[in-house]
């Protein structure tokens, strides 16, 4: 079974770790072949001896909750057309590699959709993101497009499958991670509070640093606060970043976040970690995970905190009980409000008990729903199933 994965970016971020999780526990008889943008996630791939083909960019269409285009947010649009001749030769040339099904790694590519179908008879679309609901022309295009060209949706959870039109063809697929990959070794001797993400506003991060400073500053409390994750920029301080930046379409967060820190004066008890690779080197090191981004949607690394019995603290409204079960797995907080954060923040640090108990049920509900072995053959059924309708 040959399988080609589109991914329509190069950072080994949640999209990616989440692609390779599924790519890596499928049975051995799938032929993996993975196009995307050269960057860490190609390399990583490479390492891992996965088949790779580059292509210079993967154009999409954002009509996601936070990312639909509005103002002058159409402008992107100039980049998805730029990418589009590039697109269009890449899969022009793995038309001759006689792909069984062709797996698109996010719904956002809605290009990969259409020429897709010309590669392979089958198509199946990840869906990793809340989608704008609305009754307007996107949305009748982009439902016609997948109703025309794909043959099953793979919603990540019941919230984001609650966002899409009922009429859709959708299995909802959790993502996982590998068990036999987790060490359970817990090291910090210290009260910590982490947040694994890249720097971009609509991840929380500005938030998780105010609500530091509630809590050290605020409340004289002896807390340590890590932030796993980089700036996607920081290396790309061109004139092209600088326009990015003017027009409100890329912002300089590296130097925000710096300022804030300085600002706060937190001293040892505030830390830039980076970007780590191994979770063993993340989660054996945190009390509390926190994910207080403005999606309205569970991340991953809730339930990879789950795995090390870490609870979480997620910015959602109305959960679903697959992915966070609030004051039971974790809690959940109001959006952007760095305020009710730092109040679960010190509910948690004033009842050590609770983060137990809440670190136990989250364990097993990860278990339950986020195990990749088991996932990835939930995905292989699908290939099965689809293949067996030609």
């Amino acid at each position: 079974m040959k399988i080609l994965y589109i991914q329509h970016v190069s950072v080994l971020g949640g999209s990616s770790r989440s692609l390779y999780e599924l790519i890596s526990n499928l049975p051995s008889k799938v032929e993996p072949t993975v196009l995307c943008p050269q960057g860490e996630f190609s390399d990583f791939l490479e390492a891992k001896g996965i088949n790779t083909l580059y292509v210079k960019g993967v154009p999409q269409f954002d009509n996601t909750r936070i990312g639909f285009y509005r103002k002058f947010r159409w402008l992107i649009l100039l980049r998805e057309f730029f990418y589009l001749p590039f697109f269009i030769k890449a899969m022009n040339k793995c038309k001759k590699e006689n792909f069984d099904v062709v797996h698109i790694n996010e719904i956002t590519q809605i290009f990969s959709i259409i020429f897709g179908k010309k590669v392979a008879s089958k198509v199946v679309v990840h869906v990793r993101s809340v989608q704008r609901k609305s009754d307007s022309w996107r949305n009748y295009l982009i439902e016609k497009i997948i109703n025309r060209s794909v043959d099953v949706l793979i919603p990540i959870d019941e919230t984001v499958q609650a966002s899409l039109p009922t009429n859709l063809n959708s299995r909802v697929v959790h993502n996982g991670i590998t068990l036999d990959n987790i060490i359970l070794n817990k090291k910090n001797k210290k009260f910590t509070v982490g947040i694994v993400s890249n720097f971009q506003r609509y991840k929380g991060v500005l938030e998780f640093i105010d609500a530091a400073n509630v809590c050290i500053n605020g409340h004289n409390l002896d807390i340590n606060f890590v932030v796993y994750g980089a700036s996607y920029n920081k290396n790309k301080r061109n004139i092209k970043e600088k326009l990015l930046e003017i027009f409100g379409f890329r912002e300089n967060l590296e130097r925000i976040i710096a300022d804030k820190i300085n600002k706060y004066n937190f001293g040892s008890n505030f830390e830039l970690k980076g970007y780590v690779a191994n979770h063993n080197d993340i989660y054996n090191f945190i009390d509390i995970l926190l994910f207080p981004s403005h999606l309205n949607a569970v991340g991953r690394p809730v339930f990879e905190a789950a795995f090390y019995k870490i609870p979480s603290i997620v910015a959602i409204k109305n959960p679903l009980k697959d992915t966070i079960i609030d004051n039971l797995t974790g809690l959940v907080i109001k959006e952007k409000n760095k305020d009710d954060l730092a109040k679960k923040i010190l509910y948690l640090y004033s009842n050590p008990k609770k983060i137990e108990t809440m670190g136990l049920n989250s364990f097993k509900n990860a278990h339950e729903n986020f195990n990749s072995q088991k996932n990835s053959m939930e995905v292989y059924k699908i290939y099965q199933d689809i293949i067996k309708k030609q």
